[in-house]
């Protein structure tokens, strides 16, 4: 398992259309993917609904964890979409 933290830049926070391109990516993604936010709350971020219920504002702290044989890559690339979220 690998995980990385990160703080949410995008002023709308990762809500409507920043969600659905977090989870048409991790749903591409062969290994499991779980966002913790700094209040413990988890996100599935392979489902759209548990993703806008994160409550993931800008500011706040998430912890990206991933788990399989390619979790090294699959987490650069959600790493490298959630920095990609600016406005």
């Amino acid at each position: 398992m690998v995980s990385q933290e990160f703080t949410v830049k995008n002023p709308t926070g990762i809500h409507a259309r920043p969600a659905t391109m977090l989870v048409q990516l991790c749903n591409k993604l062969p290994d499991q993917v779980m966002i913790t936010t700094e209040k413990g709350k988890q996100v599935n971020p392979k489902n759209i609904l548990s993703v806008l219920m994160g409550g993931m504002s800008k500011g706040m702290k998430i912890t990206v964890e991933v788990n399989g044989e390619s979790e090294e890559d699959s987490l650069r690339q959600v790493m490298e979409l959630l920095e990609s979220f600016t406005e």
